[in-house]
């Protein structure tokens, strides 16, 4: 079963959160209104605002994503990590965008998160075990680079380098 994909549990949270604020602001009358009552409405609008601007954030990094930007993607999902920490689908995308951009071990981390946030889910740790695979060719062909052509050690490396290629495929 596939659980994983938009919209991540926390993005659901935030939108019934700004669904909320909509529904808050049309309950206001427009008799005179106290002090703490404008106060209330001036950070329901600011929280509003802030979760429009969130959700900006997240189209722009889908965009990017959908678009093979990958740094692009990368930077705005990290910004919107940093306000939605708890969303695995957001650490997935994260991971897949460093993955594109050969940064196994920050893709590892982000793929370790999302699998943190909710192990039930299938793609992140396949993805998971890809970032190590890709990650043990990039170190067996260094090893393979910086070995003498005679070294005795280099055909073991070449193997090893044969293995985790084969299981890529």
């Amino acid at each position: 079963m596939n659980r994983l994909g938009p919209p991540g549990a926390a993005i659901v949270c935030l939108a019934i959160t700004l669904s909320s604020f909509s529904l808050q602001s049309c309950t206001s009358s427009g008799a005179m209104r106290s002090d703490t009552a404008m106060a209330a409405d001036d950070k329901t609008t600011e929280k509003y605002e802030t979760a429009q601007k969130l959700f900006a954030k997240i189209d722009l990094a889908e965009a990017a994503y959908q678009q093979a930007r990958w740094q692009e993607a990368t930077q705005l999902y990290q910004v919107v990590l940093l306000q939605i920490p708890d969303d695995p689908y957001l650490w997935f995308r994260l991971g897949n965008s460093l993955t594109q951009q050969g940064d196994y071990d920050n893709a590892i981390r982000a793929f370790e998160t999302s699998i943190q946030q909710d192990a039930r889910q299938a793609k992140p740790w396949f993805n998971l075990s890809t970032a190590h695979l890709l990650s043990a060719q990039l170190a067996s062909l260094k090893a393979w680079q910086a070995m003498d052509p005679e070294d005795p050690s280099r055909h073991a490396a070449q193997e090893r380098l044969d293995g985790v290629t084969q299981l890529l495929r």
